[in-house]
């Protein structure tokens, strides 16, 4: 499907079909209907919800955030407008595996956010310590000036992604 401002209804209910008997043959609740999924898109904003590219004018897929095969359901909370190599890239992962992934590749979408934090897993671009019991403090790359004890003989390196 590509994107464009006006959506084909025809194509709208051709895919929503298509997602429909995915759904059907792992026995997973949920069925959409044209309008649902034109929301799905339409709510993207016209960007991947995992990586943030433009989809106007380009081809894209809708991804069950929580694949069929994990459990997901069919319907539109568990939808989302990727651009084509994101989807193929998560394929069956966890959508807490692969939002890391993401986020350790520099995406900050709203999708990350919320699967991260759905999942308990928002402190994911922090290293910690084998025995450390906090977290350490977040800093950010180039923002963050380096402190005097960073260079100290003993401390640990910071890390840094």
């Amino acid at each position: 499907m590509r994107y464009r401002d006006r959506l084909d209804a025809a194509a709208l209910k051709r895919y929503a079909n298509a997602l429909n008997s995915r759904a059907r043959a792992v026995g997973t609740s949920g069925t959409l209907d044209a309008d649902a999924l034109r929301g799905v898109i339409l709510d993207s904003g016209g960007r991947c919800g995992w990586c943030g590219v433009s989809l106007m004018d380009v081809d894209f897929e809708v991804d069950h955030i929580a694949s069929l095969h994990r459990g997901g359901d069919n319907a539109p909370a568990n939808l989302a407008a990727t651009c084509i190599t994101c989807n193929r890239q998560k394929g069956d992962q966890h959508p807490a595996r692969f939002a890391r992934q993401k986020r350790a590749q520099g995406s900050d979408t709203a999708l990350v956010r919320r699967v991260l934090a759905e999942h308990g897993a928002d402190d994911a671009g922090v290293q910690l310590g084998l025995f450390d019991e906090t977290p350490p403090p977040r800093r950010v790359l180039g923002l963050d000036a380096p402190s005097d004890d960073d260079d100290a003989p003993g401390s640990p390196p910071p890390y840094r992604w």
